[in-house]
């Protein structure tokens, strides 16, 4: 296992556009698709621009590879910019920033395993184990507890540089992974770039999980105030469409800049276009706004496509009523007086930001994760203590544990045993039981789980849990073909979070096996509301079309399915016979 420190030179920037960057976007792509070519693998097919035009800015995709598919779980990286060759070099570098963390990821000689306890023993200089309590901002746990908790779980470590001290230390990989899963993976074309963006998108995700939680009332900013160009431009573009804009100074007690932004063209919207919500984080306010401008313009479709986003930092608002906390603000601020961190020197923008992190007591660390045939600049950065929209709100570590020792330890009596251990230190966890329940349905025991899932419903669960425990006991009731009990179950859950696809694709199913073919409809057409990406439930919609007898709006869905996923060889199945009949027909 290779240390890997990492040092931060001078990195002054020579491309300001719309950007801030060490090289130009052209010099960028001139050596992503160089080294693309070197590579024994396979990880870009093609790079297409895909907006329809209608805003006039452009929108990339970078095609995967079929061995970078395989590896990162994605077929396509978006990219964004006021300028086509710099989306196009976005988009390009998101695909080596998702490549090259999960090739870090995927390579166990990476990586020392063991648990706390045998690290400390070897004698390396392991990550402080206060900072993994702060990092699910646990107030009640002592260290003791986590490290009896995480007593004989087999976690990944990984060499990484404390930024803000230069050390090297040694830091439980499983155990952030776990928690933030890939939220911090950057890349640059310097280290201190990718360094920035990394910071920067933490701190950006942070924000606006306290903000989104919270319903923090933050100061709208002036659009009057901004004098950037490029800014400039891009906002008169929306305004030129008539598309709604609001831009909010998200940065709170950060120190540093970051701009929310929601948009809505309300000639489109509902049928041709949804509410779009990003935000965007940099030393500069406004390129910050830039970048959260160019996000909105990358997720919305142009407003008129009926294309749909994958919510991330922020949620997808489904009506302004539920935004009114940012687009009905009774504060206002000019864009020049948000904190500015900005420098020619990139290097000293990471200071500044460190510095601002410091003084929340925020420590920052950060692994290379650069792939050496690539060898474009790669990083991995930690904040303990930040939050992300995405992960549990619940402020114990007996939790997260538990879940790194249902992902890590696959001998049943190891498992067995921690559980074991964890009740009698945890006695009225009701996580641990679902977890029991989680394990038999993995185990191919539906039956057994729902008495797991039962007494975890008895034990009051956290609020956001709920629909987590009620998702896997319909689940359960499904399989057993207990469609009744499975949809009344499952109807519990959407009043819980209304916002989850896997529990409306299974209401689907329950409806469509009771052959209320309109029910499923609704519910698999909101699944795919909520998970674009997801191929099967467009199928799904393709085969209760086709049974009510409407079969181009079938022929339609099957294609969509098949353009997600081509291994859903009923869809193709389907889609042949309808498209035979019609053939026929004609």
């Amino acid at each position: 296992m290779k240390k890997k420190n990492i040092v931060f030179n001078d990195c002054f920037k020579t491309f300001t556009r719309d950007q801030d960057k060490a090289i130009t976007p052209e010099d960028t792509l001139k050596k992503f698709y160089k080294q693309v070519e070197n590579l024994d693998v396979k990880i870009l097919n093609e790079v297409n621009r895909i907006d329809n035009g209608r805003l006039d800015i452009p929108v990339y995709f970078s095609i995967c590879g079929e061995d970078a598919c395989a590896l990162t779980g994605t077929k396509k990286q978006m990219g964004k910019g006021a300028s086509p060759i710099q989306a196009e070099a976005s988009a390009c570098m998101e695909l080596a920033e998702r490549f090259s963390f999960f090739s870090f990821k995927s390579n166990p000689s990476n990586f020392i395993t063991g648990d706390y306890q045998q690290m400390i023993h070897a004698g390396y200089p392991v990550m402080d184990i206060n900072l993994l309590l702060e990092s699910v901002h646990d107030m009640t746990s002592t260290p003791e507890i986590l490290e009896q908790l995480l007593e004989d779980i087999p976690m990944q470590w990984a060499w990484a540089t404390h930024v803000t001290t230069g050390e090297n230390v040694l830091i439980p990989f499983s155990w952030f992974f776990a928690i933030n899963e890939f939220n911090g993976p950057s890349a640059g074309n310097t280290y201190e770039e990718a360094a920035l963006q990394g910071v920067c998108e933490i701190v950006e995700r942070h924000v606006c999980s306290v903000i989104n939680h919270q319903k923090l009332e933050t100061p709208l900013i002036d659009p009057a105030s901004v004098k950037d160009p490029v800014a400039r431009e891009l906002l008169d573009k929306f305004e030129k469409n008539g598309i709604e804009m609001y831009l909010n100074d998200f940065s709170l007690d950060t120190g540093i800049c970051t701009v929310g932004a929601l948009a809505i063209d309300r000639s489109t919207f509902p049928g041709m276009s949804e509410i779009v919500y990003t935000a965007g984080t940099t030393p500069h306010p406004e390129k910050a706004l830039i970048r959260a401008i160019t996000e909105i313009a990358q997720l919305a479709g142009d407003f008129n496509s009926g294309s749909n986003y994958v919510a991330s930092g922020l949620p997808k608002p489904l009506s302004m009523e539920e935004v009114t906390y940012v687009a009905e603000s009774s504060k206002c601020t000019a864009i020049k007086k948000m904190v500015d961190l900005s420098d020619d020197n990139i290097k000293v923008e990471l200071e500044n930001c460190f510095d601002a992190l410091a003084k929340k007591n925020m420590q920052v660390f950060m692994i290379d994760v650069t792939h050496d045939q690539l060898d474009i600049p790669a990083l991995y950065t930690i904040v303990p203590g930040a939050h992300f929209r995405e992960r549990s709100m619940i402020q114990d570590v007996g939790l997260f544990s538990a879940k790194l020792l249902m992902e890590l330890v696959e001998d049943s009596e190891l498992l067995e045993k921690k559980l074991l251990q964890m009740e009698s230190i945890l006695p009225e966890a009701y996580y641990l039981e679902f977890y029991r329940g989680k394990n038999m349905v993995n185990m191919g025991f539906p039956e057994a789980a729902i008495a797991h899932f039962d007494r975890a419903l008895e034990l009051n669960p956290e609020a956001e849990d709920l629909p987590y425990i009620l998702s896997y006991k319909g689940f359960c009731l499904k399989e057993m073909e207990q469609f009744e009990k499975a949809i009344e179950v499952l109807q519990k859950g959407i009043l819980e979070d209304e916002e989850r696809p896997d529990i409306h694709n299974m209401l689907g199913v329950c409806y469509f096996k009771k052959q209320d073919h309109e029910t499923a409809i609704f519910h698999f057409k909101r699944a795919v509301d909520l998970n674009p990406a997801s191929g099967i439930d467009y199928a799904n919609l393709g085969v209760n079309y086709s049974r009510m007898g409407k079969e181009q709006e079938a022929i339609e869905y099957f294609t969509v399915a098949l353009t997600l996923d081509s291994s859903l060889d009923f869809a193709r199945n389907e889609l042949a016979i309808l498209m035979s009949k019609q053939d026929s027909s004609n």
